[in-house]
């Protein structure tokens, strides 16, 4: 097993997200399954393998706290950015707007091929869809949504406010997340104080859950 698979198995197990063979007994290959696809598409470029387990890890955290079906979560945050590579190679440019076109028919490709149920497909594909432009109100407005949009940000909101004050991260972390956990989880990672602000919480690495010695804090 390629060892971010086993990372994988390990998060989905430390989080006790249920596998997604209890569905049924023709149900969706496990998630490690799911991975080693995202792994091939990624193949060569090792950044955005590590990104997407480290928005997994956010999302799984989450998704424990705030009760999203945890197949849809975590099949979202394992593709994503899926359509980065064919983005980049039909559109010559990897912008959000390019990645929702390119990305869903890749995901939905794999998804049917790992036997995940139609509908689960439509909403992962619509979560991939609207990841960066938030525009769907039928897909944004579901938790499993809110909850890979907060985790993808908890990634990427030190390169998008770099040099940023304590009260305009502040302020951009209210106005962008979207769940009570991701809003904690940003305040502890990204202000200096958390407990200035909204009482603190102590945060799960993908580190910790691996290795067994995270624990979640309280929401």
């Amino acid at each position: 097993m390629h060892p971010r698979t086993f990372i994988a198995a390990t998060l989905i197990a430390a989080l006790g997200v249920a596998s997604p063979l209890d569905l049924s007994a023709q149900g969706p290959l496990p998630k490690d399954s799911l991975v080693a696809e995202m792994e091939l598409v990624f193949a060569g470029t090792g950044n955005m393998v590590t990104h997407t387990m480290t928005v997994l890890g956010h999302a799984l955290d989450i998704n424990h706290e705030e009760g999203g079906d945890s197949t849809v979560v975590a099949a979202a945050a394992i593709l994503h950015d899926i359509g980065i590579p064919r983005a980049r190679e039909i559109h010559g440019s990897t912008a959000g707007q390019y990645q929702e076109i390119e990305g869903p028919p890749i995901a939905r490709e794999i998804l049917t091929r790992l036997h995940y149920p139609p509908s689960m497909i439509d909403h992962i594909c619509g979560i991939i869809a609207n990841h960066h432009s938030d525009a769907d109100p039928d897909i944004v407005n579901t938790l499993e949504f809110k909850i890979l949009w907060d985790a993808d940000w908890l990634v990427n909101f030190p390169g998008r406010h770099p040099g940023a004050t304590g009260q305009e991260k502040e302020a951009a972390i209210e106005e962008i997340f979207k769940t009570k956990r991701g809003k904690l989880l940003a305040r502890q990672l990204f202000l200096e104080r958390p407990e200035d602000t909204q009482g603190g919480v102590r945060g799960t690495s993908v580190r910790n859950i691996a290795d067994g010695t995270g624990e979640r804090g309280s929401s």
